[in-house]
């Protein structure tokens, strides 16, 4: 094998034994020392074996050690978060039931609002939904005393 020279990796020489080097710098130079290992190896396997062989091998290793690894138990389920005020912004309706914990009422006023027309809503297949936009702008429209910003 060829010796590539030091110059250049930013390693840094081991201190003298007095003194020993702190844990972060010897792992610094065993790093450099690893990596120019690595590129020394890989160089001169480039040279002898075909490239496609190289990714073969990282392939096969790659899967040995994936599998190799201890299966770990799926993390717990985050608790239901809390309702709150602000809408989803990828939802285009929401069923009466979503707007009443939405807005943190009850169901029965919800359809007051929908039959005095003040909360738009269509029914569609037998199910009453109110439009994201509707709700947004009614709840925009509400009284800052019921938790909506109201311009004064």
């Amino acid at each position: 094998m060829r010796r590539v020279s030091n110059s250049g990796s930013g390693a840094r020489p081991a201190q003298p034994s007095g003194n020993p080097a702190p844990a972060d710098t010897r792992q610094q130079v065993v790093d450099a020392a690893v990596a120019r290992v690595v590129e020394n190896v890989t160089a001169s396997l480039k040279s002898m074996i075909p490239e496609h062989a190289i990714r073969r091998l990282i392939e096969l290793e790659v899967r040995a050690a994936v599998q190799a690894m201890p299966l770990q138990e799926a993390p717990l389920p985050l608790p239901d978060p809390q309702p709150s005020s602000t809408l989803a912004s990828d939802r285009i309706a929401y069923r009466v039931e979503e707007v009443a914990e939405i807005a943190g009422v009850s169901r029965a006023l919800v359809w007051k609002w929908i039959r005095k027309g003040g909360l738009l809503s269509r029914k569609i297949n037998g199910v009453r939904l109110i439009r994201r936009v509707d709700l947004e702008t009614f709840i925009d429209a509400m009284p800052a005393s019921r938790g909506g910003p109201k311009d004064e």
